[in-house]
C-alpha cells in the first residue's frame, strides 16, 4: 500500500485489507459465473482499487468467505472514520462513496442472480 496515502496506516491498511478480501470473493464468483453477469461491477470496483492502491486480480491468500458487499460496506465505515487534512477530505469522501457504489453493484447482481 502506498504510504501517500491519507489517514493513519492502521486505518488505511484494514480499509484495504477488506477491500482485498471483497476483491478476491468477487473475483472468484465471477469466474465461477458464466454470464459475464459480474462486469457490472468492475467500474466501481475498479475505482476503489485506484482509490486505495489495491491491485485488482492480484494474488490474495487469506479467507475468502463472506459477503463482499458487507466487507466493502465495513471498509466505507472505516474509511469514514479516518482523520485527514482538510487537503485530503475530497480523497476520503470520493473513497466512501466509491465503497458504498460497489456494494450496491455488487448486491445488485447478486441479487439479480437469485431471481
Amino acid at each position: 500500500m502506498d504510504s501517500k496515502l491519507p489517514g493513519s496506516e492502521d486505518e488505511r491498511r484494514r480499509a484495504a485489507d477488506l477491500v482485498a478480501r471483497a476483491e478476491a470473493i468477487v473475483e472468484a464468483m465471477e469466474m465461477a459465473a458464466v454470464d459475464g453477469r459480474w462486469a457490472m461491477t468492475a467500474f466501481s470496483r475498479y475505482r476503489v482499487c485506484e482509490l486505495l492502491d489495491v491491485v485488482p486480480y492480484g494474488p490474495y491468500d487469506g479467507d475468502l468467505e463472506g459477503e463482499p458487499a458487507a466487507l466493502l460496506e465495513e471498509a466505507a465505515l472505516a474509511v469514514d472514520g479516518l482523520d485527514v487534512a482538510i487537503e485530503e477530505l475530497s480523497w476520503r469522501l470520493a473513497l466512501g462513496d466509491a465503497l458504498r457504489t460497489a456494494a450496491a453493484d455488487i448486491r445488485m447482481v447478486r441479487d439479480a442472480r437469485d431471481v
